[in-house]
C-alpha cells in the first residue's frame, strides 16, 4: 500500500510539472487568444496589427466575430478537459479504494477559425500549421467508497494534462448510486454524477466545466475467472470562461489601451452520450469508454454564437480497485 501512494504522488509531481514552467515553454496547444483577431496592414512595415486595436479613446472593440469565436473555443476546450473518469454505475463500497490513470483522446474542429487561438497558429498565415484534430490528455485519479453522509456513496478526484501545452484540468467529482448490487438478478445498476474540472496553467482565461450524468451497468462473469460490465448514459456539461487581460499589440507598443480581456460568456450548453465497459481480473480493471458530444448551439447577451461541432472521445483507463 505504501508503494501505491508513492506512485500516485510521483504521478501528480510528474503531471504538475508544467504548471511550474513558464510562457517561454508555451506548447503548440497552448492559447495565445490575440491570433484570433483579423491582422490589419500597420504603420510599421513587416508589422501587421490586430484590427480591433483603434489608435483613439475607444481602445479594443472586439467585434461579434471575435466574441462567437472565443464562445466556440471554450465550447470545445470545455470539453476536451470535461471529467471523463470512466467508471461503471457500481460504487466501490465502504472500503473500497481505487487508484487509475487515464489516457484520453478528443476530437476537435482544427480547421475552423477559432481554433486559431493557440499557439500552433501563425496569425500572419493560419492555414501554414494548424493544431491536431484530436487532443491527447494524460492523468491520475484516486477514488474512494462512503457510507456517509448516505450510503452508495463514492467521491474522487485528479489531475489531466493536455498535451503539447502547459495546462492541467484538477477535476473531482461525487457518485450516488440509486441502485446496484443484486448481480443474480436481471436488474442493472443505476447512479448519477456530478463532478466539476477547471483549468490552471495558462494566463488567457478563466475555464470551469461541471458535468452531470445518469448512467446504468450490468456485470456479467467471464469464464469464472474475470467480471466484464458494460455500461452507457448521458449528460449535460455546463461551461463558465471568462478572458483575462491580453496585450492586443505584442511586439508594437506600449500601449496599455490595448490591454484587455475577453468578456465573461453566459453559461456554454452541452451533452453528452456514452458507453464502454469494465474488465476486472482480480484487483486489476480496465475501462474503455467512447463519448459523443453534439455541436452546440448556444448563444450569450453579447450575440456571441456557439458554432462547436459534433465532438467524439475515448478515454482508456487502466487502474487498481481495492
Amino acid at each position: 500500500m505504501r508503494g501505491l501512494r508513492r506512485a500516485s504522488l510521483l504521478a501528480l509531481a510528474v503531471l504538475a510539472v508544467p504548471e511550474l514552467a513558464g510562457h517561454a515553454l508555451a506548447g503548440a496547444n497552448d492559447l495565445r487568444l490575440v491570433n484570433l483577431c483579423p491582422q490589419a496592414q500597420g504603420p510599421v512595415p513587416g508589422v501587421q496589427p490586430c484590427s480591433w486595436v483603434k489608435r483613439d479613446a475607444s481602445g479594443v472593440a472586439i467585434d461579434t466575430d471575435g466574441l462567437s469565436n472565443f464562445r466556440s473555443l471554450m465550447s470545445e476546450l470545455g470539453v476536451v478537459m470535461a471529467p471523463k473518469i470512466p467508471m461503471v454505475a457500481d460504487t466501490l463500497g465502504l472500503a473500497g479504494f481505487s487508484m487509475s490513470g487515464e489516457l484520453g483522446f478528443t476530437q476537435i474542429s482544427h480547421n475552423k477559425t477559432f481554433w486559431n487561438g493557440v499557439e500552433a497558429v501563425s496569425p500572419q498565415n493560419p492555414t501554414a500549421s494548424r493544431p491536431d484534430s484530436t487532443l491527447t490528455t494524460v492523468g491520475v485519479f484516486l477514488r474512494k467508497g462512503l457510507w456517509f453522509p448516505v450510503p452508495a456513496l463514492e467521491v474522487g478526484g485528479g489531475v489531466i494534462s493536455l498535451l503539447q501545452s502547459q495546462m492541467l484540468f484538477w477535476q473531482t467529482y461525487a457518485k450516488f448510486a440509486l441502485h446496484e448490487g443484486y448481480q443474480d438478478l436481471p436488474f442493472p445498476s443505476l447512479a448519477i454524477r456530478a463532478a466539476l474540472s477547471y483549468l490552471t496553467g495558462t494566463d488567457q482565461v478563466n475555464l470551469r466545466t461541471t458535468s452531470l450524468d445518469a448512467f446504468v451497468s450490468k456485470g456479467f462473469g467471464v469464464l469464472k475467472t474475470a467480471r466484464l460490465e458494460p455500461f452507457g448514459g448521458l449528460g449535460l456539461i455546463l461551461i463558465k470562461a471568462s478572458g483575462k487581460p491580453i496585450d492586443f499589440t505584442p511586439g508594437t507598443d506600449n500601449d496599455f489601451t490595448a490591454t484587455v480581456a475577453f468578456p465573461g460568456q453566459e453559461t456554454i450548453t452541452r451533452y453528452r452520450f456514452f458507453g464502454g465497459a469494465k474488465l476486472k481480473f482480480g484487483v486489476l480493471a480496465v475501462i474503455g469508454q467512447y463519448e459523443f458530444y453534439p455541436g452546440g448551439t448556444s448563444r450569450d447577451q453579447s450575440s456571441a454564437v456557439d458554432h462547436s461541432a459534433g465532438q467524439n472521445s475515448f478515454s482508456l483507463s487502466a487502474g487498481l480497485d481495492f
